[in-house]
């Protein structure tokens, strides 16, 4: 007894911890919800059979589960939702339990279609919303989130913990069955492969499903992500372009006006959104400050001052330094003019280096950095190159092969291109059906600078990052879905393999079991008939008995009388009395003795007490010797019987030349009190089978055929009942008849009278048997 509590206490442990691993590995997308429908449906399945063994191991196993996920899937869980998914397991297990608990102990699950049906619906369909419901809730509790659809996560937990159970729980119960619940080992094992083959096949379409499913999620995100980084990437070279076509107006030009700047800025940008401002720092000397300043002042009607950048973006006069790059040239200037006169050396180093910019024959860009004419939530990245004076190169017969180094002298200025790309990513952001929420961030140093977006929630969503140059930084674009795969909306295709998959897979098994059932009533059917068929018999042959013993007791009785009769009879013949009355007397014992023999005759034949023979012996003399016998008979009685035989009728037959000869004597008797008359036709005839079996036609009917028409009436009234209750000697024959394999009947002809018939079956006697035969007739025939 302990050994098997401690076999079934690892049986279920083992079973239970394979299906919860198997789920969370097999069902994708990967979440922690996956294995409670399986493990709900394998643990009522246990408990059903092992009750209480099955609970404390299962108890165990729930235990040990979300401690090998967090070393093995590297997945934490929040206790909160461990709780719920036990409890769940347990209280769909002892439902179903409840549910089936007379269907498992009196073992009737399996007995009949109805009731299979029944335990099906129960334990699938009905006891998984329990885990649907438990799935549902944790969903919900772990994605932090009360708004969306959750149909699709619903069904598809109700879906595995249904199809587990109804391939499992069935599975399980009759491989526990010893006594074969009326099945044969082969129907058990067919039923047990059939439905192997069918959780089988039903789990591939699913995963294939599910495979899919994930495939097209992947690549729809992918996709997404690729336009996204597309998108931005040719933001930043449209603003490239800009501003290397500023700088080459620069470069190309003597002088730029105010005006000429305002007016090309305004070409190139056609409503360019990222663009906050393009801006051009000259170069100006330490010495020539103030005349610059002057200059400024009365090119832009105010006063203009050389500034720097302070902590907190406070601006203030520039210290006196060698060199300055005040921004001179803002356009658009509107919005712009806090930051006029702005020393572009004055911004912080960390952001960029103007000394990187100086030595760079390209755009460098900046690190996100606050904006002192914006309002500080939207950070702006600075796309600056510096401007040198064109300078024609020089032909001389050897060329140079290094770049000679640039002079400060040279330098003209910078071109600043002030860009948010806020605009441009949030319309990327809120576009409709947009399913991926992206972050930027420059990674370019050890701390990090965001420059879009917040931080994205990767729980139960795909999330990804790029990376992208942009010049001298690297910016780091993380993406993520925007919802959980749960709440996402799903394909038609999805839907149907959902719910055509899990209705395929139930009713499948719910088929082959019916199968099973079907063939279980029959079995129990046929059992009943035949307990029912013993007992009639069993009744018919104390009722047969009961009827031979009074037969039999009547004969003795009656023979007493009859046998007295008799001797009175032979002591008148001795005194010379033979008139009519004794003769009346003579026949009517002879009757008397007729009628007794032919009910012991029955009497034997339903007691089986007479084996039948099956003898060769030659047919035509048989039938002239009861011709003869026949015809001395009724010649005493005045009637006559005309015998005509059909020349397809063998010679030789095999049969109980006995039994047919007393048939035979009470047909035409039987025959001449049915047709009422003196002259019959007796017509006998053959119906050959294969391997030398026959069927031999006794059939008697009117000679006279101008009479039979007078017994019409009376032959129509006996034809509509049972021919063996019209005499006794009728009713030895068809007990002789069905003896040997025949029957007897009465039809009607169209021409009028009536047709009384017998049949019995025989052997056609082979040449071998029928030259013995002769052989032994002619030794006999010497003999006498």
């Amino acid at each position: 007894m302990l050994f098997n509590r401690i076999q079934q206490f690892l049986v279920t442990a083992i079973i239970f911890f394979s299906t919860c691993v198997g789920a969370l590995l097999i069902m994708t997308p990967f979440s922690f919800v996956n294995y409670v429908g399986p493990a709900a449906a394998v643990a009522s399945c246990l408990i059903i059979i092992w009750g209480n063994v099955a609970f404390v191991s299962v108890l165990l196993m729930s235990a040990l589960l979300p401690i090998f996920s967090y070393y093995y899937f590297e997945d934490g869980v929040d206790i909160s939702l461990i709780l719920i998914s036990t409890l769940a397991i347990f209280l769909q297990s002892y439902w179903a339990k409840q549910l089936t608990y007379k269907y498992v102990f009196y073992k009737k699950w399996l007995k009949s279609r109805r009731w299979l049906f029944a335990f099906l619906l129960k334990v699938g369909p009905l006891a998984s919303l329990v885990s649907a419901s438990a799935v549902l809730v944790i969903s919900i509790l772990d994605n932090k989130v009360l708004t969306g659809s959750f149909l699709y996560t619903f069904l598809s937990a109700w879906s595995s913990s249904l199809l587990i159970a109804t391939f499992f729980v069935p599975t399980m119960l009759l491989r526990q069955e010893r006594d074969s619940m009326v099945f044969h080992v082969s129907r058990k094992l067919y039923i047990l492969l059939a439905s192997f083959i069918g959780a089988f096949a039903i789990l591939l379409i699913i995963k294939t499903s599910q495979d899919e499913q994930q495939l097209d999620r992947a690549m729809q995100f992918e996709a997404e992500q690729a336009e996204v980084v597309s998108i931005i990437q040719h933001e930043i070279e449209e603003v490239s372009k800009k501003v290397n076509s500023l700088s080459a107006l620069f470069k190309a030009s003597q002088e730029v006006t105010l005006n000429e700047f305002n007016v090309f800025s305004k070409i190139i940008l056609n409503e360019h959104y990222s663009i906050r401002a393009l801006e051009w720092a000259p170069l100006v000397n330490g010495s020539q400050r103030k005349t610059f300043e002057e200059q400024a002042s009365e090119l832009f009607q105010q006063n203009f001052i050389i500034k720097e950048r302070q902590k907190g973006n406070n601006l203030k006069p520039s210290r006196n330094r060698e060199q300055y790059a005040p921004l001179f040239y803002i356009y658009p200037g509107e919005g712009n003019e806090v930051v006029l006169g702005l020393d572009v050396y004055s911004n912080p180093k960390n952001a960029l280096s103007m000394t990187s910019v100086f030595h760079s024959d390209e755009i460098l860009a900046s690190a996100p950095i606050t904006l002192i004419q914006d309002d500080h939530t939207k950070p702006g990245v600075l796309f600056t190159k510096a401007v040198f004076k064109h300078k024609e190169r020089e032909v001389t017969s050897r060329e140079l092969t290094y770049e000679q180094p640039k002079k400060q002298h040279e330098l003209l200025g910078f071109i600043v291109a002030v860009v948010q790309f806020d605009e441009l990513l949030q319309k990327l952001d809120e576009r409709k059906n947009n399913k991926v929420k992206f972050m930027i961030k420059d990674v370019s140093v050890v701390e990090p600078y965001l420059l879009y977006g917040k931080t994205l929630t990767r729980d139960n969503r795909l999330h990804d990052f790029s990376e992208l140059s942009v010049f001298s930084r690297l910016w780091r674009i993380e993406f993520a879905e925007s919802q959980p795969w749960f709440m996402q909306s799903k394909s038609l295709k999805t839907w149907v393999i959902l719910i055509g998959g899990t209705l395929g897979g139930f009713f499948f098994q719910l088929m082959i079991l019916m199968m099973a059932a079907y063939s279980s009533e029959l079995t129990l059917q046929v059992d009943s008939k035949t307990r029912a068929l013993e007992l009639a018999k069993e009744q018919s042959e104390r009722s047969s008995t009961a009827k031979i013993q009074f037969l039999r007791t009547l004969n003795d009785e009656l023979r007493l009388p009859l046998n007295a009769i008799r001797a009175f009879l032979e002591q008148f013949k001795r005194k010379g009395i033979n008139n009519k009355q004794v003769l009346g007397i003579n026949h009517a014992s002879n009757n008397i003795e007729q009628l007794l023999n032919t009910m012991m005759d029955l009497s034997d034949i339903e007691s089986g007490s007479i084996p039948v023979k099956s003898v060769p012996f030659d047919f035509y003399g048989f039938i002239e010797r009861m011709e003869l016998m026949i015809k001395a008979n009724n010649l005493m009685a005045g009637k006559s019987v005309f015998f005509l035989i059909d020349k397809e009728v063998p010679h030789y037959i095999n049969s109980d030349e006995l039994r047919i000869q007393k048939m035979l004597t009470a047909f035409i008797k039987s025959a001449q009190q049915v047709f009422n008359t003196d002259n019959l036709r007796l017509s006998i005839k053959v119906h050959a089978h294969h391997k030398r079996s026959a069927t031999l036609f006794f059939i008697f009917s009117h000679q006279d055929e101008t009479t039979a028409a007078d017994s019409d009436e009376v032959l129509k009234t006996i034809s509509k009942t049972d021919l063996a209750t019209y005499s006794t000697s009728m009713a030895m024959v068809k007990e002789v008849s069905q003896l040997l394999q025949g029957n007897i009947s009465l039809g009607m002809l169209d021409s009028g009278g009536g047709m009384l018939s017998a049949s019995i079956r025989v052997s056609i006697t082979s040449e071998e048997e029928q030259r013995k035969e002769q052989s032994n007739s002619f030794d006999q025939n010497m003999d006498t």
